[in-house]
């Protein structure tokens, strides 16, 4: 298996696993079929300058999931008012081996929260983030960072994220970038 570089999950409500996966840029010859996520970096191919994305989906108590090896799609603010819009519920928690991740929620394709997951809680909103008061409050230590945003998708989802499914083979799709995928849109967080 290859070194996993980014990862993101996404928890995403009232919506299908089509309607999902085709706004993360899943087409009709996309699906790859079934990988657990330990074979996606397989899916890369040998040349390691081309970073080819894709993105698992599956139900799980009412909700789709998405999880992501190499990739930050559920990270970018289209595809959360997108997967969010008419109604719906978008949570994701997306991080790198270089320390940077966000966690991103959309509400009815309204950007609701937008901050980098190093501070998963934090005293107060800075400047070009968008915090919720769920995620204002005494910063945890740095050590459980990573759990405190798992811990949020959790909280505002009621999915708990579960490590079995980084064993179960899920349907996975090759997916564009998301900016590629939607080049129009800002990608700021209003």
């Amino acid at each position: 298996m290859k070194e996993v570089e980014a990862w993101a999950v996404a928890v995403i409500s009232d919506k299908t696993t089509a309607d999902v996966a085709a706004v993360y840029g899943a087409r009709g010859d996309s699906l790859l079929g079934d990988h657990s996520f330990g074979q996606l970096g397989g899916l890369q191919g040998q040349d390691p300058l081309t970073l080819r994305h894709h993105v698992q989906v599956f139900e799980h108590n009412h909700h789709v999931v998405t999880v992501e090896n190499n990739g930050w799609s559920g990270s970018h603010p289209e595809v959360a008012r997108r997967c969010s819009a008419g109604g719906g519920h978008f949570f994701s928690v997306y991080w790198n081996v270089n320390a940077f991740g966000l966690v991103t929620e959309a509400i009815d394709g309204v950007i609701t929260a937008r901050f980098e997951m190093l501070y998963p809680i934090a005293p107060s909103q800075e400047s070009g983030e968008i915090r919720p008061p769920w995620a204002i409050g005494s910063e945890p230590e740095t050590a459980v960072v990573r759990q405190t945003c798992l811990a949020l998708m959790e909280q505002q989802t009621g999915v708990a994220f579960d490590p079995y499914w980084l064993g179960q083979q899920f349907p996975t799709y090759h997916i564009p970038e998301s900016h590629v995928l939607y080049p129009d849109s800002d990608h700021g967080v209003a």
